[in-house]
């Protein structure tokens, strides 16, 4: 196809936009009134538009097929007598490092002589058990904590296979379901990975078969005027989800197949993942007044899907507004954190501070001039913006400004900026991917399409599948939605997670250390032959496996 890319006028608008944001003419609701280098107009509220001239890019004509791409239902049977089951009391176990045998009545009944004591990262315990079969077995521990949690891992041959929590300060039962392990004899075990527990006694029996209802989605898009492409890309994630897992990678400075990460990919393996992750952080309007530029995102995007059949998605670390920078000595580049600069979004969109309010207009008016100009070429997007605008859950401590005002301020920007991209500047390539990490931040079923976690295990080369994130966002929407690991450090091991059902839709490992280790591939956190593993696994789908995306059945 021959292509007329309009990036100079993107540049030029978003240019533009910094010397025209509304701030010296506001209105009393805090909107305002910029100016376009190429077109404008006003939404309904009376807010001037910036926008840009919208191409109308002819595709050829589509006939749908899947080709002969492998839609069977993975296996969901198991060989495991029903009736198998070991047990192990944990004082007649091998122990680790300094862990202790104890019979103290406090932490309640237990069985046998007594309990093991585990406390340090190289205390633990482990036993040799003989499994007749493949398969995927519950482990039942009877553990307990003094004070607070616990969090440990079960092992088996050494390797970190899952992971469990412990609360309950008196014994009771904790199981692991489905871990999987091969036939033949293996050494189990317990170890610790943080805080001090107790374990009584550990039962293996057979487990259930996974619930494969759980990856019956909708196959229906928040926006209701979504393109044909990005339905069928849509419609093919959904699939293809329970079945395979979606190998990603984020490209450092957005350099595409030229960055480190997939020219070692391409080098060593001689495959690429097949979802590219890309980050709009320099088309901030607060970077590109400081002299950035987003540089090839937009041509890397469009040689990705058009040119090799890949699928593209990216996030926005959005750099706080201009006058809002070098706060508590910070660098202007510094600016998402929430540490790093003044900006309020709470101030912002109550009133109390409307320059900001007119800023987040322009910002996501900037934005949407890139995802329009992918949109014109009918390029769909797994659009992730505002992640990881809770933090952490378990801590809540939100890290960017986004989510730094609470939940409720990030529920109305993120609703905000979906009325704004949907139905003011109609990109209509968008599904949308809420990777908030935290519940109370989940903007509602009817704004999201994909629901996701960024997962960096403390631990580095924990492969272990992350059934807590897993279930965590699983059970945030209302409705059953597609789940993904939206980033990651350490990838999830793909046998664990088919056998045991977490079956994330896609993984996406952020750039750099997680991927490289002196610019070579393979790294502390994933190894050269866990890549090898993984881009070679038959349920794990890389970009030559894909099918023609722009053809497959929208039903």
């Amino acid at each position: 196809m021959k292509r007329n890319y309009k990036r100079s006028l993107c540049a030029l608008t978003a240019a533009v936009m910094l010397t025209v944001c509304s701030c010296g003419d506001q209105s009393s609701s805090g909107s305002g009134g910029a100016s376009s280098a190429s077109d404008s107009a006003a939404d309904d509220s009376g807010s001037a538009v910036v926008t840009r001239q919208r191409e109308n890019i002819p595709m050829d004509p589509v006939t749908e097929t899947r080709g002969d791409f492998d839609l069977s239902d993975v296996q969901n049977k198991s060989d495991i007598p029903a009736d198998f089951e070991l047990f192990f009391e944990a004082e007649e176990c091998d122990f680790l490092g300094e862990t202790q045998s104890l019979d103290l009545a406090r932490l309640g009944d237990f069985t046998g002589k007594g309990f093991a004591a585990i406390g340090g990262e190289e205390d633990g315990i482990e036993v040799e058990a003989e499994f007749p079969c493949d398969g995927s077995y519950d482990f039942v521990i009877r553990t307990a904590v003094s004070t607070g949690e616990s969090d440990n891992y079960i092992t088996v041959d050494g390797e970190n296979i899952t992971s469990f929590t412990v609360t309950e300060s008196t014994f009771a039962d904790l199981t692991a379901e489905k871990v999987s392990v091969t036939a033949g004899k293996h050494k189990i075990g317990i170890r610790s990975k943080k805080g001090n527990f107790f374990v009584d006694s550990i039962k293996v029996k057979a487990a259930a078969l996974v619930d494969l209802t759980q990856f019956e989605v909708s196959k229906t898009l928040c926006n209701p005027n979504a393109t044909d492409e990005t339905k069928r890309l849509y419609s093919f994630l959904c699939d293809v989800y329970g079945k395979y897992i979606i190998s990603g990678q984020y490209a450092a400075d957005n350099r595409g197949i030229d960055s480190a990460e997939f020219s070692e990919y391409d080098y060593k393996l001689g495959k690429y993942p097949a979802i590219m992750g890309l980050d709009l952080i320099e088309a901030s309007p607060s970077r590109v007044a400081h002299g950035s530029s987003p540089g090839l995102i937009l041509q890397n995007a469009e040689d990705w899907y058009l040119n090799r059949n890949g699928i593209v998605t990216i996030c926005w670390h959005w750099n706080a507004p201009e006058p809002y920078l070098e706060y508590n000595g910070a660098a202007w580049w510094e600016g998402f954190y929430k540490e790093k600069t003044s900006f309020n979004l709470g101030k912002a969109l109550s009133g109390e501070d409307p320059e900001g309010y007119d800023y987040l207009i322009r910002d996501i008016d900037s934005i949407a001039m890139y995802l329009q100009e992918l949109d014109d070429y009918h390029v769909p997007v797994l659009w992730r913006p505002l992640h990881e605008g809770g933090g952490d859950p378990k801590w809540n401590n939100p890290w960017f400004w986004w989510g730094a005002s609470g939940a409720d301020a990030y529920k109305e920007l993120w609703k905000l900026m979906y009325d704004r991209l949907t139905n003011i500047h109609h990109c209509n390539n968008l599904i949308w991917v809420w990777n908030g990490q935290n519940v109370d931040y989940y903007p509602g079923d009817e704004y999201v399409d994909i629901v996701g976690y960024d997962s960096y295990p403390e631990v580095h080369g924990d492969h272990s599948p992350q059934k807590g994130l897993w279930d965590y966002t699983k059970n945030t929407p209302s409705t059953n939605k597609i789940v993904a690991m939206t980033e990651n450090g350490s990838i999830p091991d793909p046998d664990s997670c088919m056998s045991e059902g977490i079956r994330w839709s896609f993984y996406c490992t952020w750039n750099g250390e997680f991927a490289l280790k002196d610019f070579q591939l393979g790294c502390e956190h994933n190894s050269l032959e866990y890549f090898e593993k993984l881009m070679n696994h038959d349920r794990i789908l890389t970009l030559d496996e894909l099918p023609d995306l722009k053809s497959w059945p929208i039903e």
